[in-house]
Order: C-alpha cells, then sequence, then structure tokens
C-alpha cells in the first residue's frame, strides 16, 4: 500500500503521504489486522481487496459504520473484502453492536456459581456456539429479542470443546468455559487452534 515502515528502539514507525490500494491475502485469519487493513483502504487511493478476510460480525459492524461515513465497502462478512477509496470521511452517528464475548462471559460467570442472570441491551444472535455449549453443560437459556436469560442448574456437565475462526466457537471465550468444566461433572477436552500459549490459565485454575 506504499506505506515506509521501520522499528526502532521497540517503537513502529509508519509514514505515508497517501497509501495506495492494493491486493493482500492475510497468511492466517486475522480479526485485528482485516479491521486496520479495511480502514487503511477507506482512504487509499483506488482499490484495495483483502483476501482470507476474518468473518466475524465486529467486522461486519465495523464496515457498517465506515460506509455510514461515507466509505464504499463490500464484502463484509465474507472472506474477500473489497474497498473502493475515497478522498474523505464525515461524521456519522453509529451504535456500536452488543459485546458478545462481555455477553457470553457474565453468562459463564452466572453459571459456574450456579447463579440465575438476565443479560439486557445484547442479542444472542451471534452467540450460537457458546449457548449452545452452555445448554450442553445443563444451563436453561431462554434468548429474547435484545436480552437473555440464564438459569444454572445444580451441578453443571463437562463440556468438551475445539476453537476456531467466527462462526465456530471463540477463542476468547475458551478460558471462561475451562474454568466451568474445573467444577463440572465428567471429563472434558478444550482444543486450542488460534492463538499460541493460551493455556497460561490453566496454572490458576
Amino acid at each position: 500500500m506504499g506505506a515506509e515502515i521501520s522499528v526502532e528502539h521497540g517503537y513502529v514507525h509508519v509514514k505515508a503521504t497517501r497509501l495506495k490500494g492494493a491486493r493482500i491475502c492475510t497468511d492466517m485469519v486475522t480479526v485485528t489486522g482485516t479491521e486496520n487493513l479495511m480502514m487503511a483502504g477507506c482512504l487509499a487511493e483506488g482499490e484495495t481487496i483483502i483476501e482470507n478476510a476474518a468473518r466475524e460480525p465486529e467486522i461486519v459492524d465495523l464496515a457498517n459504520c465506515l460506509v455510514s461515513m461515507g466509505a464504499r465497502i463490500s464484502g463484509a462478512g465474507t472472506d474477500v473484502i473489497r474497498i473502493q477509496g475515497v478522498d474523505k470521511l464525515h461524521g456519522a452517528t453509529h451504535a456500536i453492536m452488543p459485546d458478545r464475548i462481555e455477553t457470553g462471559t457474565y453468562l459463564c460467570a452466572a453459571a459456574v456459581t450456579g447463579g440465575d442472570i438476565r443479560l439486557i441491551k445484547t442479542s444472542a444472535a451471534y452467540l450460537d456456539t457458546v449457548v449452545d455449549k452452555l445448554m450442553d453443560a445443563g444451563c436453561e437459556i431462554t434468548v429474547e429479542r435484545d436480552a437473555i436469560r440464564l438459569i444454572a442448574p445444580r451441578r453443571l456437565k463437562a463440556v468438551s470443546l475445539r476453537t476456531a475462526p467466527y462462526p465456530a466457537f471463540p477463542t476468547d471465550m475458551q478460558a471462561q468455559f475451562m474454568a466451568i468444566n474445573c467444577v463440572a461433572d465428567g471429563v472434558a477436552t478444550i482444543r486450542e487452534t488460534i492463538f499460541e500459549n493460551r493455556f497460561m490459565h490453566a496454572n490458576e485454575l
């Protein structure tokens, strides 16, 4: 895209007058990488194509925000995103989507403590795998239009899981389910496929 990048004394320095559109294929699926490339492409000269793009709902939400500011983006939510660079963006009002990891964490906290919780102003639309695993663990879950209620059982059941890019089970919910399995009946296997050293919390548990 034409940027000059250098690393000095542990700091990354980036210079560019105006970026140029480019075709970029990421080596691995990366949410933050996709978001950064998408934002960079908005004001770059020409077309930017991101291949092997992340498909998380947060990518779509960011794209919707940028489009409301004047960006030209298509394909968000798929593995190929196209951005036609524009000269400038303008202000806009955008309601950020509910945080699905925060929602899932509160649900797990209620489950592991034998609680009863109702979360409002959130959505289960992008939490299918998490909700399914909590139900497998024995939790009773009621989904409303903008709320979720969880009632924990007397004793949880251990659940196995494998993390993978969206729409599979999110790596950011892996630690919470490890805590659940610590107090659950049975034996479970957790397989992490996204990040190295993602089991650092195991020693604490």
